[in-house]
């Protein structure tokens, strides 16, 4: 409601103000929207002009960087993959049988030895090597310190077969899986591990674990990346199968784990703008991220850039706008001053106009007046004895009884034609036009007043789709009283569309009416809208006029109360008097 009485009075405003202003204010208005939605427009595509060109760059970058650590990584898996071919390590495996110890035989222990220094005497950024067999039993090889370890006291009660890691190795059946982590811990704390289940090639008969633990360093070393100029680009790894975890991230970027999970949330993320792909050798991502704001630095250029080119031509479309508004208002200006004359009474006009479309308006307004006013009597006499023969042609059309044979052949035809809802409503229509008129008569039957409601309320139904259930609730005594015509419908007329009409969905109105002593009471309640100001009732023709009606016919003591509240609906309590001698009797006060 608020709504619409503020957009009223922006409209009111505007008819109110001069042509003049009215011009000026339209073209800074087209000005300033066609400025601002350029503006708007041009950052929003070179905004994502940049962010695309950027991560088509990057992709590429990152392409290759997952190239160059396939290239780091793949030497190592075909070491690993070698170690299956060498007998007596298969031999050393296969004999193993749960004896209650954790560790190998000093010389299953050398033979480990020699197949694990293949690959750290190999690569200098393995940190150890540790196999694991099926029964527990372990031996680790570190690559600084060239000698076997025990593995300290750390890992004497440690059951690594049923850990996440052997898990996962063994889900994968055989195919390398890495992790963002030093699987093993102890040795080293920061690490990248590299686990596979070992299968017998000759018959594919499980033997145990390999676990390689790598340097960061081959991350590092991976990446092609150059100075590119911006404070917040960073390249990353990580392991979105495990939650997105952290694998890889520069050492001086403040929030690395804040980075990560912005990209577990990357569709809904505003703040950064990501570039990721996929390597299938280790199954992580390979990421690089940027903030947003960084990026669009050159896009915000050019929006400032439009808006400030804008505002320039602002002032000076404010400039043209007033030279212009001037030129077109000038000629209204002067034929509003011949028409101010006119009107106080000037029948002859000597004021001559240029030859522009107004000024030729002028022109033919002053040959119109100078040759017209002088017949302004005869032809305001010839009106009003036309306007007398409309009145009197109107009258002879709204005869009640060439109303009540139109509506009668109406129905008549619908009924050949088969048309049953026209015939119901012209039906309907003509019963309620009938009973409004009452041949005449002031007073009628309060089961009239109800067939005249169900009427209207059948005429309404068929406009709105069923949309409202009346509900008569009418004690019989009550129904044979006299009241005034056309004195309960418009309070139904009211609840229908002020309560029922504004809400979504079906409604209700409850009509009932009861002998109180000496009093005949009705309530019309419905479950509508409501109102918070009462006054409103006031307002309306209607209502104000029954209120009339009813202090006229029956005195000031009687009338109608309303009650209501927002969003629940309103009721209205009517009192009348009547004449306890029987249904036919008028009610007292009447003529």
């Amino acid at each position: 409601m608020s709504g619409r009485i503020r957009r009223a009075h922006i409209r009111q405003w505007w008819i109110n103000q001069r042509i003049r202003q009215q011009i000026l204010f339209s073209l800074l208005l087209v000005a300033i929207l066609g400025i601002g939605s350029i503006g708007g427009i041009s950052y929003r595509i070179s905004r994502n002009t940049v962010e695309r060109n950027f991560r088509m760059s990057h992709a590429a970058t990152l392409k290759n960087s997952g190239k160059v650590l396939d290239m780091n990584l793949n030497p190592m898996i075909e070491v690993i993959r070698s170690f299956l071919n060498d007998q007596d390590f298969k031999k050393v495996l296969l004999s193993q049988t749960d004896n209650g110890k954790r560790s190998f035989t000093m010389a299953e222990q050398r033979v480990l030895k020699g197949v694990a220094e293949r690959l750290t005497k190999q690569e200098s950024r393995v940190n150890y090597v540790a196999f694991i067999d099926l029964y527990g039993h372990y031996y680790l090889l570190s690559n600084i310190n060239r000698g076997s370890y025990d593995f300290f006291q750390y890992y004497e009660e440690h059951d690594f077969l049923a850990t996440e890691w052997s898990r996962a190795a063994r889900e994968a059946g055989g195919r390398e899986v890495f992790f963002g982590d030093s699987v093993l811990g102890g040795l080293y704390e920061e690490g990248l591990s590299l686990v596979k289940y070992l299968n017998n090639p000759v018959n594919n008969e499980p033997m145990g674990y390999i676990v390689v633990d790598l340097s960061l360093s081959v991350l590092e070393r991976s990446f092609v990346t150059g100075n590119e100029g911006y404070a917040t680009n960073v390249y990353m790894v990580v392991d979105e199968k495990r939650d997105c975890q952290l694998v890889f991230a520069p050492e001086d970027i403040a929030h690395p784990d804040e980075l990560a999970e912005a990209f577990q949330n990357r569709d809904s993320q505003k703040k950064y703008i990501f570039t990721s792909v996929h390597n299938e050798t280790t199954g992580w991502e390979l990421v690089n991220v940027i903030e947003r704001n960084e990026l669009s630095t050159d896009s915000k250029l050019i929006r400032n850039t439009v808006f400030f080119c804008g505002g320039f031509l602002v002032v000076l479309s404010v400039f043209l706008a007033m030279a212009i508004s001037r030129t077109i208002t000038k000629p209204l200006s002067q034929l509003e001053q011949v028409i101010g004359k006119v009107g106080e009474g000037e029948r002859h006009i000597t004021e001559t106009f240029d030859e522009s479309e107004v000024g030729r308006i002028g022109q033919k307004f002053r040959e119109m007046v100078n040759t017209n006013l002088e017949l302004s009597e005869y032809l305001l006499n010839a009106r009003l004895k036309e306007r007398e023969a409309e009145l009197l042609l109107l009258q002879a059309q709204i005869n009640p009884h060439f109303l009540y044979n139109t509506l009668d052949s109406l129905y008549c035809v619908a009924i050949i034609h088969g048309d049953d809802q026209i015939a119901e409503m012209i039906l309907a229509l003509s019963d309620n036009f009938k009973l409004s008129l009452n041949n005449g008569e002031r007073f009628y039957a309060v089961d009239e007043a109800i067939r005249q409601i169900e009427n209207y309320m059948k005429l309404q139904n068929m406009r709105f789709n069923e949309r409202f259930n009346l509900h008569v609730e009418v004690e019989e005594a009550a129904r044979t009283k006299q009241i005034l015509t056309f004195l309960l419908q418009p309070f139904v007329e009211n609840a229908l569309y002020h309560g029922l009409e504004p809400q979504v969905g079906r409604g209700n109105i409850w009509v009932r009416g009861w002998l109180d002593g000496e009093l005949l009471m009705f309530t019309v309640e419905d479950d509508g809208v409501g109102m918070d100001d009462l006054s409103v009732m006031e307002r309306g023709y209607g209502i104000r006029n029954v209120r009339e009606r009813i202090s006229l016919h029956y005195g000031e003591e009687y009338g109608f109360t309303v009650e209501s509240e927002k969003g629940k609906g309103t009721k209205i309590t009517i009192r009348l008097p009547f004449d306890k001698r029987g249904g036919d009797d008028v009610p007292a006060g009447s003529d």
